[in-house]
């Protein structure tokens, strides 16, 4: 594995947290940079987000077409060629195609309004999914290398990239396996309701699995928590009570539960590209995640420094 590529599983085996929105707007923000007048707060980066999930959410978020997909994530894990394959050419979504899969979404919903200026992406590939992927953990039971099919095939366009970002599905199964065995990183979207604190623990012990028995370098990159309301006694204590138990880990930006971050996935884009951000109700979703965004990057650069790296990123190298 390449130490500077940050590969990132995002994972919790409960469904609703917002992991799926969660990886497909940190990609985006990621790979669109954040710039403060003369100087880069997020530098652009070159970002390659895998769609790991059956439902091939992430692929809806940015408006695919799932059903005209020619290659996906699954003809690649079930690859028996022994040969490398052209990924990048073959099986990835190119910038240029999912721009224009966001903005043809965006024109058949709202065919009388103005396309909003940010539905463009330069720097962010996407890997889809598709529905036979759901089979996928019955094929591979009997197949060798079935825990690190996805590390030999990103074994070859892994350096291509700054960022992995890994959207797996919500369960701990063979998929989410083969994405921490590639990973380097898990972070973890937590829901702030009553038996989020049960679910972390079995997170938890699948992760220190997976270090023992496939990947020794797996971490805990860090927790956000998702889905909060801020007048709820409830969401309050949840995210008191994960802080108390990962004081270090856990992001101080939280994500509430918002209209206008549920409604961006049917209007074909994320939210960070989607909603200028602001307080009101239109683009607070938007400032929490690029809020996210800064202080995640800001952790990655110091993990990058520990480990002897001063460039700043594959664009500029």
């Amino acid at each position: 594995m390449d130490p500077y590529t940050m590969v990132i599983t995002v994972a919790n085996q409960k469904g609703g947290c917002a992991k799926t929105t969660t990886a497909v707007n940190l990609a985006a923000a990621l790979a669109k940079g954040e710039k403060d007048r003369k100087r880069w707060i997020i530098p652009p980066s070159k970002v390659l987000l895998i769609d790991l999930d059956p439902q091939g959410n992430c692929s809806t978020s940015f408006g695919v077409e799932k059903r005209q997909l020619k290659k996906t994530v699954h003809d690649l894990l079930m690859n028996e060629s022994g040969e490398d394959l052209s990924i990048m050419d073959e099986f990835l979504l190119s910038p240029e195609q999912l721009t224009e899969s966001m903005q043809r979404t965006w024109k058949t919903e709202y065919p009388n309004k103005n396309l909003p200026k940010g539905l463009v992406v330069e720097n962010l590939w996407l890997l889809p999914s598709s529905i036979h992927l759901s089979g996928a953990e019955i094929e591979l039971s009997h197949r060798l290398g079935r825990e690190t099919r996805l590390r030999e095939a990103l074994s070859s366009i892994e350096h291509e990239f700054d960022y992995i970002i890994i959207d797996t599905p919500p369960s701990l199964g063979l998929l989410t396996i083969n994405a921490m065995a590639v990973s380097r990183w898990v972070l973890i979207p937590v829901q702030a309701e009553f038996y989020a604190l049960e679910g972390m623990s079995l997170l938890m012990n699948s992760v220190k699995l997976v270090q023992r028995r496939i990947n020794p370098h797996l971490k805990l990159m860090g927790i956000v928590m998702t889905m909060v309301m801020p007048k709820s006694k409830l969401s309050n204590t949840v995210c008191n009570e994960v802080k108390e138990h990962f004081p270090k880990h856990v992001y101080s930006t939280v994500i509430q539960r918002l209209v206008k971050i549920a409604e961006a996935p049917s209007e074909g884009a994320p939210t960070v590209l989607l909603h200028k951000r602001s307080n009101d109700s239109k683009g607070r979703g938007s400032l929490q995640y690029w809020t996210f965004a800064k202080e995640f990057h800001q952790r990655v650069e110091g993990k990058r420094k520990n480990l002897g790296f001063k460039k700043t990123n594959r664009l500029n190298a």
